[in-house]
């Protein structure tokens, strides 16, 4: 009798690893919200990686997907107090924009809305007051990174919701952002990012 127990206890524990495991790829591309690129009115960078996210950018405006690109200046901690002791540093909107017009972006076509921002949330809301004074413009592409980009488009999609007209949002995360949603748990960057964005979902 225990021998039969202790087999149906490992038969079930072996059941929840095998189903664990095939459920780790879903995790990551839950993650991911990737749509077909659209002409759109303009490009919208999210700050908070590397180049990844400018390089893709390009791409698409090279590719004739918009002809504007634009980002929300992002809170950089000591940044106003280094600038106050007369050193002289790009701030991280800068960078990006140096990236951008390096690769053949005319300068004017590179947009960087004030705000200072802080979150996602914080660049959703920055890009809708931005919108509401260019009636001109009713699409956006947003580019971010993959692990990233599923929230960051149900954030904007609410923010864009509060418009006085309807604003296409569309997803197109950086093809030279490494995370591998397929394979995320074997890559301790990948595992961090992961379980990050998972606890933001949550809060």
């Amino acid at each position: 009798m225990k021998n039969k127990k202790l087999i149906i206890r490992l038969i079930l524990i072996l059941g929840i690893l095998i189903l664990g495991r095939l459920s780790l790829p879903y995790i990551g591309k839950f993650l991911v919200a990737q749509d077909q690129p659209q002409h759109s009115d303009i490009i919208v960078v999210l700050m908070g990686s590397g180049p990844d996210r400018m390089l893709e950018a390009v791409d698409l405006y090279q590719g004739g997907y918009a002809d504007k690109i634009s980002m929300v200046r992002n809170y950089v901690s000591g940044y106003d107090l280094v600038l106050s002791k007369g050193v002289k540093i790009p701030h991280d909107t800068e960078v990006a924009r140096m990236v951008a017009t390096q690769l053949g972006i005319p300068e004017d076509k590179v947009l960087i809305i004030p705000g200072d921002s802080l979150s996602t949330q914080d660049e959703a809301r920055r890009v809708r007051d931005y919108l509401r004074g260019r009636k001109d413009i009713n699409s956006i592409i947003m580019v971010t990174s993959k692990y990233h980009s599923g929230r960051a488009k149900r954030i904007f999609l609410r923010a864009m919701s509060y418009m006085d007209r309807e604003i296409r949002v569309i997803s197109c995360p950086s093809k030279y952002d490494d995370f591998n949603p397929d394979n995320w748990w074997r890559d301790r960057e990948n595992s961090k990012q992961v379980v990050q964005e998972y606890a933001k979902m949550a809060v």
